[in-house]
């Protein structure tokens, strides 16, 4: 990681993560400075009082995994906790690499006009695939938590056949449950039955919501509509995966009487060790690349 050292990068938001990923780069001899978490020894790391301070002048910003919506906001170490990062893009350079989870089409356009470099990193397959594996295993946690009948024997409904998706289905399925997953891709459930689940094309949702006990939304779209959740039973529970606000009409659940589970950010709260060691690793071989391209200047 020859191109990281000393080079001065600004690490904001997100949860013990992100202190992770600041480590391992004050390891490779980076110039970290942090953001949005509190004060702690580590050397090659200083912790910043203010955003303009960790900002002003780096070549590298590393934020969150959730990444930043239109406004401009991060995520901080809770849901609840927004840092106001596009306040800053005044001070951005040319030249600057941003990385970042995911950024809207606005502050792409925005960056491009800067001269900024972004990379949305959390469409990498390395990261994605194996951050569904604490996804996963926290969707068990919380339909443990939340059912009132065992996962072995249950009828699980899968919205979504992504990355996440997959794993989801196939750990349930192993626990016994009768999992059906809905897509729009044919492929997607060919390999979905394949697999051994039950199928349903996207457009057929409205039939298969009825006769579950847990629906698990991957989709980042509105799939759970008002309507879609009239056909909801009372005693199904919802968990939401989908980054917020996620792809269910919560309002809509409360008023009907489901329960409907918001949940974004499981790997940093379920297993935030083993969840910090998968983007401590890929995101400075993700910087290497950028910088030896000829990024960070």
């Amino acid at each position: 990681m020859k191109h990281i050292q000393n080079t001065e990068i600004a690490v904001i938001g997100g949860d013990s993560r992100q202190i992770a990923v600041a480590a391992a780069l004050a390891g490779f001899g980076a110039k970290v400075r942090i953001f949005g978490h509190p004060s702690q020894a580590g050397e090659g790391m200083t912790f910043c009082e203010n955003l303009e301070q960790a900002i002003a002048g780096v070549q590298v910003i590393i934020l969150p995994i959730s990444g930043m919506n239109d406004q401009g906001k991060v995520r901080g170490r809770t849901v609840d906790q927004l840092l106001d990062v596009g306040s800053c893009s005044s001070i951005w350079s040319p030249g600057m690499i941003v990385l970042s989870g995911s950024l809207t089409e606005k502050w792409r356009r925005i960056a491009a006009e800067s001269g900024v470099i972004v990379k949305e990193y959390g469409e990498n397959d390395e990261i994605a695939i194996l951050n569904s594996i604490p996804t996963a295993e926290g969707t068990i946690q919380l339909a443990m938590e939340n059912l009132p009948i065992t996962i072995h024997g249950s009828r699980v409904l899968v919205i979504g056949f992504g990355r996440v998706g997959v794993t989801v289905a196939r750990m349930f399925q192993a626990l016994g449950a009768t999992v059906t997953v809905a897509a729009r891709r044919r492929d997607l459930l060919a390999r979905a039955w394949e697999m051994g689940c039950r199928t349903v094309l996207h457009d057929q949702l409205s039939t298969a919501v009825s006769a579950v006990d847990l629906i698990i939304n991957t989709v980042p779209v509105m799939v759970l509509d008002d309507r879609i959740l009239s056909l909801v039973s009372r005693d199904t529970v919802i968990i939401d995966l989908a980054s917020p606000p996620g792809g269910t009409d919560f309002i809509a659940a409360e008023t009907l009487g489901v329960k409907a589970i918001l949940a974004p950010g499981l790997p940093g709260k379920v297993a935030p060790k083993t969840a910090g060691a998968i983007l401590a690793k890929a995101i400075p071989e993700i910087l290497e690349q950028l910088l030896t391209e000829g990024g960070g200047r």
